[in-house]
């Protein structure tokens, strides 16, 4: 039986959910205490999805990319507005727009004071109800998108792990692919590939939104059925992703570079998302191994052998349906790579064998907790981790951690390692190209 998000139930503590006609799920969480408020319209659409049939045409490999893409082609004019004229009217009232594309989903946010967010609702159902676009416009775009592209490759801390790492991980998955696209996929978009990307995907049951900080709850969603309530329903069905999470080993040779003098490294599994009932002990796992400079790995790495000073960090993520929990090494000096290996791979074997220390244990689980406080109070940080929430099925409420991790025992904790961390890992390099092993 599928296992259902906390921000899928019909009762949530604190927060208002409304289904509206068209089918547009709208969360309200009013928080008077708060300056400002966030307005985020979230839609079920990102790079996994690029694979889906448009107009009767499937081509993975023609189209990847194009959800990014179409993130950044909503940052143009309108039908009835020019983009100078859409960004003045939003940052008149001191207010901002982002947005942002993962593997799962597609989100668009303003941040300003409540006094304005009628106007900027209206401005945000301009843009994503804009069909009419101009083809000097998209070449633009296209060409921002290619410098970010060139930017992540030329840059080792993110092509390490982006575009070396996740694909041997994810290999033979709708994950596999980039976010951003390559060159040659993103030169091959069309206006009229994104306008029909859009139409299929951009519909009111693939839509949420969410409002969260001060604002009046019963005002906005007026505000919010006259304009997005709008919007013609339609049918779609979200494709499911069944991912196989069996591990195995790959280890392919490191890539080498020239003119790079340092080393980075990425080793990790395949491991459950956000919406397993081990998720919440994956994320203490994370803290135990590297959750501030008293951690394991910031110890063993960092301060006993100077390996990695830019970054030593383990991560458990959710990818959209899908988890990966993994340690990175950046910039290191090449001749001690064998020896940061060696340290993680103890480390883990040492969490599969021995119980974490009592102070350690519980020194981790206030990091997290922290950690976890921090975002919420950043206002915009924890509306997107209430929307990943959403489409990840989160089945735990961030608000709610402490409860949940209070019941995690030592032993707990070791049985999850046990279960998931393995010598089925994948690990990649990339390293200076004199590097030798």
């Amino acid at each position: 039986m599928p296992r259902v998000g906390f921000l899928e139930k019909d009762h949530i503590s604190g927060i208002k959910k409304i289904i509206l006609p068209n089918g547009i799920t709208v969360f309200l969480e009013e928080l008077p205490e708060r300056k400002k408020v966030i307005f985020l319209v979230g839609i079920g659409v990102g790079s996994r999805d690029e694979a889906a049939e448009i107009n009767g045409i499937s081509n993975i490999l023609m189209r990847h990319g194009i959800s990014h893409l179409a993130e950044h082609f909503h940052f143009v004019s309108t039908a009835s507005h020019t983009a100078d004229e859409i960004t003045e009217d939003i940052e008149d009232g001191g207010a901002q727009m982002s947005g942002g594309t993962c593997f799962d989903s597609t989100i668009f946010c303003i941040k300003g004071y409540s006094r304005y967010l009628p106007r900027n609702i209206r401005i945000l159902y301009e843009i994503i109800s804009n069909f009419e676009y101009k083809e000097e416009e998209l070449e633009r775009e296209r060409q921002e998108v290619l410098t970010e592209i060139k930017d992540a490759i030329d840059s080792p801390k993110d092509h390490y792990f982006s575009n070396l790492f996740l694909p041997i991980l994810f290999r033979k998955t709708s994950f596999e692919k980039p976010i951003l696209g390559t060159p040659k996929s993103v030169k091959c978009i069309t206006k009229d590939d994104l306008v029909a990307f859009k139409k299929k995907f951009y519909v009111p049951n693939n839509m949420i939104i969410l409002v969260c900080g001060k604002f009046d709850g019963e005002r906005i969603l007026k505000v919010i059925d006259r304009t997005f309530g709008k919007l013609k329903q339609q049918t779609f069905e979200a494709s499911e992703y069944k991912i196989d999470l069996r591990n195995r080993r790959r280890e392919p040779p490191p890539k080498k570079r020239k003119g790079l003098k340092l080393a980075y490294m990425a080793l990790g599994y395949r491991e459950p998302g956000f919406y397993h009932p081990d998720s919440i002990k994956l994320m203490l796992l994370d803290f135990i191994l590297s959750g501030g400079m008293s951690s394991r790995l910031s110890r063993r790495l960092q301060r006993e052998k100077g390996i990695g000073y830019d970054e030593v960090e383990s991560d458990y993520q959710d990818f959209g349906g899908i988890g990966a929990f993994c340690v990175r090494i950046g910039g290191f000096d090449p001749r001690q790579f064998k020896e940061a290996k060696k340290i993680i791979l103890e480390e883990m074997e040492d969490l599969k064998t021995n119980l974490v220390g009592k102070r350690e244990f519980l020194r981790a689980k206030n990091l997290l907790l922290s950690n976890t406080d921090d975002n919420m109070e950043n206002l915009k940080q924890y509306v997107e981790m209430l929307s990943d929430a959403y489409f990840g099925k989160n089945i735990f409420d961030p608000r709610n951690y402490k409860k949940h991790i209070s019941k995690i025992s030592r032993e707990a904790l070791r049985r999850t390692v046990q279960k998931y961390f393995s010598d089925k890992y994948t690990l990649t390099a990339l390293v200076p190209e004199n590097f030798k092993i």
